[in-house]
């Protein structure tokens, strides 16, 4: 009974240890030696080491196309972890796919790229610097396409948008707290602020 209990407690640190395949980014990203990563939205934290995937707007932020160097990824529980080449600080995304409704491999494509974002935003006309600006200081304004949203904010949460064609998307400000962007013709009609509760 005693050998039972010794390979049932070892079969159990080892699913607990994460022994899943890990997700390593440069499968993700089919990347050459020397290709950059770069954050493909603002990612909101208030602390580093507990960065939510639902990229709740409060705290600081990691810029939009700051250069990142994967450090690996942990299976139990989830976690995305990275470097910050700027600044040199450390982070984790913690994951949870209920919320995200993907698996992480597809968080990962969809949260970093290998190539930057900034070079894709046009800069020809003075609304268009506008903006670009707004979205580097991670601000959403009516006037906006979906796509500039999504750069600013992220994609919605799957959770709380589950379609990206909807004429709503559904963030979060604070744990407790959304807001929801509404679209007419595929440019950010309003911003409204809303409880959670709701």
């Amino acid at each position: 009974m005693n050998k039972i209990m010794v390979l049932f407690a070892a079969l159990v640190l080892v699913v607990m240890s994460g022994c899943a395949d890990p997700v390593v980014f440069a499968e993700v990203f089919q990347l050459e030696k020397g290709q950059e990563i770069y954050t493909r939205y603002n990612l909101w934290y208030d602390d580093p080491e507990e960065v939510s995937c639902l990229n709740i707007q409060s705290g600081a932020f990691i810029p939009i196309g700051s250069v990142i160097e994967p450090i690996g990824t942990d299976s139990f529980p989830e976690r995305i972890r990275f470097r910050d080449r700027k600044s040199g600080k450390v982070f984790a995304i913690r994951f949870e796919e209920a919320y995200r409704l993907c698996t992480m491999r597809d968080f990962i494509a969809m949260t970093f790229s290998s190539e930057n974002p900034l070079a894709s935003i046009p800069e020809k006309s003075e609304q268009e610097k506008k903006i670009k600006a707004r979205i580097v200081r991670g601000e959403v304004v009516p006037g906006m396409t979906r796509r500039d949203v999504e750069l600013a904010y992220g994609p919605p949460p799957a959770i709380r948008t589950p379609d990206k064609r909807n004429e709503s998307w559904i963030y979060w400000r604070t744990p407790t707290q959304q807001i929801r962007v509404v679209f007419r013709d595929d440019v950010v009609r309003s911003i409204i602020n809303t409880d959670a509760g709701l």
